[in-house]
């Protein structure tokens, strides 16, 4: 008995050291599949986000065919109230916007959405939210540019609040898919959008910090 149980702790032993000597290698293909995840997805919301200046469709092209106003408002509120996630708001600019689970054209076209891949509110990551630049002041993230270091941002969800303070504010290429990886034990939150001031349009994004339960912000 005894015997069988030295061969036993024998093998556990062997198995244990062979894990602990691959370990660092499988975490390091597990972190560059993630971040080949995150690429992609970051390539095919920059294209959304672009296609938008050269895009006539609106967002009821995505919906069934109906001939009233109001069942096509109906259909939209049933549509964000069943991909919505939460609220997106910054009292600076005046802006309060659903935000919509993944970063489709339509969910582009109606409101902000929030990146597949990336993180959640409140917690350690990089939670990343894009949304078009409308042409009409105010609309969607058109005054994304007038957010400084230490303006706070808003993510609601359910009944609870998810304060963020931002740190810092950048125009990035449209390859630039840096901005939406994690960094260590951070709790980030990005905002990303098309800035038109110049072409090829590169993108703004926002990034902020998040402020702990009686943390105090640092204006």
């Amino acid at each position: 008995m005894v015997k069988s149980m030295r061969k036993i702790i024998a093998v556990i032993l062997i198995f244990l050291g062979i894990f602990l000597m691959t370990y660092p290698k499988l975490r390091e293909t597990y972190f560059d599949y993630q971040q080949r995840k995150l690429l992609a997805t970051w390539s095919k919301t920059m294209n959304d986000l672009g296609e938008y200046s050269n895009n006539d469709r609106k967002a009821e092209d995505y919906f069934p065919a109906i001939e009233s106003k109001l069942e096509k408002d109906d259909y939209r509120i049933q549509y964000i109230n069943s991909h919505m996630e939460g609220v997106l708001k910054i009292e600076k600019i005046g802006l309060s916007m659903p935000i919509l689970t993944g970063a489709t054209k339509a969910n582009l076209d109606i409101s902000a959405a929030a990146v597949d891949g990336t993180g959640k509110p409140g917690e350690v990551g990089n939670y990343c939210i894009s949304a078009h630049r409308s042409r009409t002041y105010g609309r969607q993230f058109n005054r994304l540019n007038e957010l400084e270091k230490g303006d706070q941002i808003e993510i609601i969800n359910k009944d609870t609040v998810y304060r963020y303070e931002v740190f810092e504010k950048l125009l990035v290429e449209a390859k630039d898919a840096w901005v939406m990886f994690p960094q260590k034990n951070e709790k980030l939150l990005t905002l990303i959008t098309c800035d038109y001031s110049r072409k090829p349009y590169p993108r703004l994004v926002v990034r902020a910090k998040f402020l702990e339960s009686g943390e105090e912000s640092s204006d």
